[in-house]
């Protein structure tokens, strides 16, 4: 394991050479590591702001997803160590997780959170100045973005480390014969895991040695696409709620899913007029739109922008095309049937909130990456298409019989509801090794 861990730290300098050389001509990249520049005078300055009169607790989140995952825990947190004062360090990888934390997250700001930055490159002396300043007495994960570096040092320290809504896919890298076993010894660091189903529970299991103290938490995902759904005061364009179409949703759409849904629903419009297309590109830059432009108008398709509509105006168009973000989630409350997307690239994304809102699903091939997804396809409730043809056939399947459509997004919604809980189960564990290296 030792020349694993030295083959690592000696490709961090050759990964940061990387960086700098692809800044730029990425744009993420880029603003990745200008968000790290300066960061040990902007950790010593919110670090001695800190009250430091109650318990400390580092997060840790990859970017807006993980974040997402997070924030069960951390409002749930606040809530049961109240009155005594608890403070959250909340560090991102990602430039995005960051972008969305000031700009895009609609929901509540989460008082206890008393320190947000970027996490450094995790080279050995990065890590110990980053433990010096915060002193943290439990640094938590979420899903799988570990440091090792960062873990060995908490380790040494005693801090208690946990990963809540772990997961670890049957075909993640990390279970591959070069991985495993570096992986397995990063586990074993851990002092507790909140897996999020039992075959994940399972292969954590496989590789650990010592005492890690493994849980079948569930998904914080769940609480928090509950808890939104049932919150949320933000809602979608009038005319596009008073629209008399039965709007199809295709939430974080990529070029090769828009080549299925775009030609698709040209050939279910014909037979079910009243159907509308919603559709929200990942990531709605210009170049995007004018793509997505093009190949409506090549399916003879006529469209409009989201920025466009006004409360007060009827749509006449058959497809709305969102240059935006954010507005995702509200839109799903309009839809009758959703297409997500993602899944003929990295992997489908975020199915959650359609199904909560009883939204039958639709999708690619690729979903090994979400177990909500494969749950979903199991109770009949998603399905895979894997052409225009396909798209148009089985949609158009459950505009014609209106009782097939309600149960399945209704089977859809209850499997969300019935997952909820794990928030609870999370915190739990937490505070059975919180504080033990005081």
């Amino acid at each position: 394991m030792k020349i694993q861990y030295a083959a690592y730290n000696a490709l961090l300098p050759v990964a940061s050479l990387a960086a700098r050389i692809a800044a730029p001509f990425n744009a993420k990249i880029a603003d990745g590591l200008k968000g790290r520049e300066g960061f040990k005078e902007r950790w010593q300055e919110q670090a001695s702001a800190l009250g430091r009169t109650g318990h400390l607790i580092w997060f840790h989140v990859s970017s807006v997803g993980e974040f997402e995952q997070a924030k069960p825990v951390l409002n749930l947190l606040a809530e049961k160590l109240r009155p005594a004062p608890l403070e959250i360090a909340l560090t991102f990888y990602s430039p995005s997780g960051m972008q969305y934390y000031g700009t895009h997250d609609r929901s509540k700001k989460i008082p206890a959170i008393k320190f947000l930055e970027y996490l450094p490159v995790d080279t050995a002396g990065n890590v110990r100045f980053c433990l010096d300043v915060l002193k943290p007495d439990m640094l938590v994960f979420v899903k799988f973005d570990l440091w090792p570096n960062l873990i060995i040092e908490a380790s040494r320290r005693t801090i208690p480390l946990m990963l809540i809504s772990g997961t670890l896919s049957p075909g993640s890298h990390r279970l591959s014969w070069a991985a495993r076993r570096f992986y397995g010894s990063l586990y074993s660091k851990l002092s507790g895991i909140a897996a999020i189903s039992q075959e994940d529970a399972d292969r954590f299991m496989k590789d650990l040695r010592g005492a890690v103290e493994i849980i079948v938490a569930g998904d914080t995902r769940f609480d928090q696409v509950c808890r939104r759904i049932d919150s949320s005061t933000v809602k979608p364009p009038q005319a596009i709620a008073d629209a008399r179409a039965r709007w199809i949703i295709a939430g974080s759409t990529w070029p090769k899913d828009e080549d299925i849904v775009i030609p698709g629903f040209a050939r279910l419009k014909s037979a079910h007029p009243e159907a509308g297309l919603i559709l929200v590109p990942h990531e709605p830059t210009k170049e995007r739109l004018k793509e997505i432009g093009s190949a409506l108008e090549k399916a003879s398709l006529s469209y409009r922008l989201l920025s466009s509509v006004k409360d007060n105006a009827s749509i006449t168009e058959p497809v709305v095309v969102a240059d935006g973000v954010g507005y995702l989630a509200e839109l799903y409350r309009c839809g009758t049937i959703a297409y997500i997307g993602g899944s003929f690239t990295t992997g489908v994304h975020n199915v959650m909130e359609p199904a909560v809102l009883g939204l039958p699903i639709f999708f690619g091939p690729r979903i090994d990456n979400s177990y909500e997804a494969r749950k979903l396809v199991d109770l009949g409730s998603a399905q895979v298409v894997t052409t225009s043809g396909d798209f148009a056939l089985e949609i158009g399947a459950l505009l014609a019989d209106r009782t097939l459509l309600a149960g399945k997004g209704m089977a859809a919604a209850q499997f969300i509801r019935n997952h909820c809980g794990a928030a609870v189960r999370c915190v739990d564990l937490m505070e059975k090794y919180l504080g033990r290296n005081r």
